[in-house]
C-alpha cells in the first residue's frame, strides 16, 4: 500500500479525532478516545515505515544485482 492510499484510508478517522478533540469538553471520553486513537495510528504508522524501509532496501539490492 502507497503512503497518499494509506493517507486516504486514514482521513476520515483523523476528521472524526480532530473533530471529536476540538468541540468536546477537555478531558471528556470523546477527547480520550481521539488521544488514543492518535497514539495508535502513530504506531500504525511507525510499522509501515519500517516495513518500507525495509523493502526498499531490499528493491536496492536487486537494483544493483541487475547492473
Amino acid at each position: 500500500m502507497s503512503i497518499d492510499a494509506r493517507c486516504q484510508e486514514q482521513r476520515s478517522a483523523a476528521d472524526r479525532m480532530f473533530m471529536d478533540f476540538k468541540y468536546t469538553r477537555p478531558g471528556s471520553k470523546e477527547q480520550i478516545q481521539a488521544l488514543a486513537t492518535l497514539s495508535f495510528l502513530i504506531g500504525m504508522w511507525a510499522d509501515f515505515l519500517t516495513a518500507e524501509e525495509k523493502r526498499m532496501a531490499q528493491v536496492l539490492v536487486l537494483e544493483a544485482g541487475h547492473s
